[in-house]
This record gives structure tokens, C-alpha cells and sequence, in this order.
């Protein structure tokens, strides 16, 4: 309930305005809810959870005591006109993600619709010692099962043999879910920073990225190793140190205080004065929490302030179209002023 108590400290600030939020990912971390359909409404002294009948034995399981849970027969709108009306209120801030449609039939019923700001992204950006534990029980199971199925990657062997085979293991390891769809990667694809596991098949001297993570308790990992089946080339080898080096000069700077963009530009820069800068083609990080990207985003010119409490990915990496990628990816917590690495795998495999 400390989650929900934060926020409607917030509400107060906005004019008292009841919050409605539908985001599955923010009702799980408010209230620990897995289903995949609810309205949470958030006013400064309570908060009411509206569901159909498919959730309201789950939701009186899962949600908190303290929070009031109405089930609809018909539809959810006109049961939530109903309770703003009760209050004496006329206007809602939503969520930046709420569909038109939805705003649209708020406004039909007299209800005046406002975007809230940024309350539950600041909120999770911060994690908690809690929220910390599950996130490093997900990276133990990913490095693990990462480690296990390092060997299969023989000749002959497919993308999605590999992917599905680490699948498997982070399952079995104790992975509820994965974080996201596990990349794989091989020879000229390694370029396709998204790439999705096919029918490539591995031969000597392919580029191997790999990016991977498991969900635990509603939390992610997420981390990427690229290395080369059998014997590197020059090429591999320089932009592998060059991708290492970037990874090093973010990570020495990245600090409570200091704005996401000075630590996009730190990695950024390098890969220029090394000539690689335009095969950079994506921002350095994020934060990782209940979802596998978070606030806040390290990109460039962001202003963002870096605080403590929050996870952060830092993944520079060089894609060559034809030849391959490489991509480097840890995670880190910014621990009161410290810097703490929360992977435990080398970064050269």
C-alpha cells in the first residue's frame, strides 16, 4: 500500500483529482493485480478497483484488503460515472496510454478527461530493496541458464533452437515468464538490433548476439552478450573493444545527479572519435523494473536527473548491415551515491 499512499500524496498536489488507471503493468505494481483487465480508480483518500466477473474472485485475492473491489454487469464506464458522481466530481486524470475511444465515451458521459503527469513512472523508476531482490533472482536465473546453454551453440545449430533452448532453462531455473522475446542472433543478423530468432543456421566465424531475461515475481532482466563462434576477426575484435570501452566510460560516470543525457553522450562519443558513431542506432539504456523498459530512457539530449533506487541498463552497441552487430548490455543500481553492477557474467564469452 506504500506504492499507493505515494501517489495519492501526489493527487493531493494536482487539486485532489481522482486518478484512473488502466495500465495492466501499473496495476501490478500498485496493487499486485495479475489479471489482464480492471480499472483501478485513485481518489486522495481511497481507491476503488472495478472488474467483470472473470477477476473478482482473483482481484479479492490479490488486491489489497484496504482497497474497495466492484464488480460490473454491464459496462465499466457507467459504474464509474456513477462513483464520480457520488463524490462530486466531474473531472479524471488518465493515463497517457487510455485509447480514444475510451476518452471519448468518458467525455459523452460529462466527464472531463486530463493526462496526468508523470506520477507512476517517477514512482517506478525508484525501486525498493524488495523490488531489488526480485530483480537480482532474475538475473541469477538468466545468467544461469544462459551458461547452459552456451554449450549447444555448435555448428548446423538454428537461432530459435538456441532461443527456445534458453527459454527452457530460465522456465525451469525459476523464471515465471520471460521479460521479453529472447533475441538470437547470428552472423550478418547480429546487424538487426531486434532481430527474431529464425532459421539461421551457425557456421565458423559468425557473430553471436544474444539478449535475454527472465520475470520473476512481476520483475525483469535484461542483458546482452555478443560474442564469435570459433575464430574472431579484426574486425570483431576492434569494435568489440571499442563497444567494451563505451560500456566503461558510461558506467564511470553514471551516478545519482547526473542527467541521462551526459551518460548517453560519454558512450555516444566514443564510438565517434572511433569512427563508429553512425552504426549506433539506438539510445544507451533504460530502466528496468516491472517492465523491461522503464523510466528513465538514457538517450540523447535527455534532461532526465539519475537518482537513487533506480535499475538502468547501459547496452552501447556498433551494427554493421551485412557484416554484424555487437552489443553489450548490463544492469546497474544506483545504490546512494554508489554504483552497483548487478550482472555477474564477463563481458567476453
Amino acid at each position: 500500500m506504500l506504492k499507493l499512499h505515494e501517489l495519492q500524496k501526489k493527487l493531493v498536489a494536482e487539486g485532489n483529482l481522482p486518478f484512473l488507471i488502466r495500465e495492466r503493468s501499473n496495476l501490478f505494481y500498485l496493487l499486485g493485480f495479475r489479471g489482464s483487465a480492471g480499472l483501478l480508480l485513485v481518489f486522495p483518500e481511497e481507491a476503488i478497483f472495478i472488474c467483470d466477473g472473470r477477476y473478482s474472485v482473483q482481484a479479492r485475492e490479490e488486491v489489497p484488503q484496504e482497497i474497495t473491489v466492484k464488480e460490473y454487469r454491464e459496462k465499466p464506464l457507467l459504474l464509474l460515472n456513477e462513483l464520480l458522481k457520488e463524490r462530486g466530481q466531474k473531472t479524471l486524470l488518465v493515463e497517457e496510454s487510455l485509447p480514444i475511444g475510451m476518452v471519448k465515451k468518458l467525455e459523452e458521459q460529462g466527464i472531463g478527461v486530463n493526462v496526468a503527469p508523470p506520477f507512476l513512472a517517477s514512482l517506478r523508476s525508484r525501486k525498493s530493496d524488495a523490488e531489488l531482490a526480485k530483480i537480482l533472482k532474475a538475473v541469477e536465473i538468466s545468467e544461469q541458464a544462459f551458461l547452459e546453454t552456451l554449450p549447444l551453440l555448435k555448428a548446423g545449430v538454428r537461432e530459435r533452437d538456441i532461443a527456445l533452448e534458453l527459454d527452457y532453462k530460465m522456465r525451469l531455473g525459476g523464471a515465471e515468464e520471460l521479460a521479453f522475446p529472447t533475441i538470437v542472433a547470428f552472423g550478418e543478423r547480429s546487424a538487426l538490433p531486434h532481430a527474431s530468432p529464425g532459421k539461421r543456421a551457425l557456421k565458423e566465424g559468425d557473430w553471436v548476439l544474444i539478449d535475454w531475461g527472465a520475470r520473476v515475481e512481476g520483475y525483469c532482466a535484461d542483458m546482452t552478450r555478443t560474442l564469435c563462434f570459433g575464430a574472431s576477426d579484426t574486425q570483431f575484435e576492434e569494435l568489440f573493444e571499442a563497444v567494451f570501452e563505451a560500456q566503461k566510460r558510461a558506467q564511470a560516470i553514471l551516478a545519482e545527479g547526473v542527467e541521462a543525457g551526459a551518460v548517453d553522450e560519454a558512450a555516444r562519443s566514443l564510438l565517434k572519435e572511433k569512427g563508429w558513431g553512425d552504426y549506433f542506432v539506438h539510445g544507451l539504456g533504460h530502466g528496468v523494473g516491472v517492465e523491461v523498459h522503464e523510466e528513465p530512457r538514457l538517450a540523447p539530449q535527455s534532461e532526465v536527473v539519475l537518482k537513487s533506487g533506480m535499475v538502468l541498463t547501459i547496452e552501447p552497441g556498433v551494427y554493421l548491415p551485412g557484416k554484424g552487430g555487437i552489443r553489450l548490455e548490463n544492469l546497474f543500481f544506483l545504490d546512494k551515491g554508489n554504483l552497483r553492477k548487478l550482472n555477474n557474467l564477463p563481458e567476453r564469452i
